[in-house]
């Protein structure tokens, strides 16, 4: 098992956004999180990074307890985090935001090597490395946002809504990089309003509703479920 949560609850305040919510993630899967707007699906990545404390539980990633790590240091074990609404820093450039994503990695050596990598993977970052983030489109600066991910070379990348705000024909393209990110090897927690994408590459899904798991199973069992079809599919 990659991750593992057990019994999380998180408070803001008096509000309880997770209550004893449970999830796991095995090495090698595509796991979909659904849900509506403000289930709790950000809350639960952000509690995975060390963003948010939980109130109870605690998070075990790689055979470790991470519950209470500070975010960098849980960078540093192999979580990556792609944020909703790509948080790029606008005015610095593609190169400098992808080095952002490096301050993990030790050594000259190692950030070039990781910097080519993600320049293998999106040459459109490549052509524009010298042009300010904030000029990028919407698809190019998702892009953006999974490659300072992978500038720390994750073992487990979060990703949070990758679809948000891109054109049909984007979302296509940023589903296909993911799927092929899972194949060479890296693990995925993806939280998706798109849930019929999400479930079309994900092993298996969860569905949160207000902060609690209501149903988990395999990815095409929960696309077939009358429920899950009627709430998030359209069907």
């Amino acid at each position: 098992m990659l991750l593992q949560l057990e019994g999380i609850s998180v408070h803001y305040g008096a509000i309880e956004a997770l209550n004893d919510l449970s999830l796991t993630v095995e090495k090698g899967e595509i796991v979909a999180l659904i849900g509506a707007n403000g289930a709790g699906k950000s809350t639960t990545l952000w509690t995975i990074s060390g963003l948010v404390r939980p109130r109870k539980g605690r998070i075990i990633f790689d055979g470790k307890e991470i519950t209470r790590m500070p975010p960098n240091r849980i960078v540093s074990l192999g979580i990556g985090h792609v944020p909703e609404g790509r948080r790029v820093f606008a005015t610095m450039t593609v190169q400098e935001n992808l080095e952002m994503g490096a301050y993990v990695t030790k050594g000259g050596a190692a950030m070039r090597e990781a910097m080519r990598r993600v320049f293998n993977r999106f040459p459109r970052l490549e052509e524009r490395k010298n042009q300010l983030a904030g000029t990028l489109s919407g698809g190019e600066q998702q892009m953006l946002a999974i490659g300072r991910a992978l500038m720390s070379r994750p073992k487990l990348l979060l990703m949070d809504e990758p679809s948000m705000g891109l054109a049909p024909m984007l979302v296509r393209e940023i589903f296909a990089i993911i799927k092929e990110l899972n194949e060479q090897g890296t693990t995925i927690l993806l939280v998706e309003q798109n849930a019929h994408m999400a479930l079309s590459i994900a092993r298996r899904g969860y569905v949160l509703e207000t902060g609690s798991i209501t149903l988990s199973g395999p990815a095409s069992e929960l696309a077939g479920n009358p429920e899950v079809r009627r709430a998030y599919l359209g069907a």
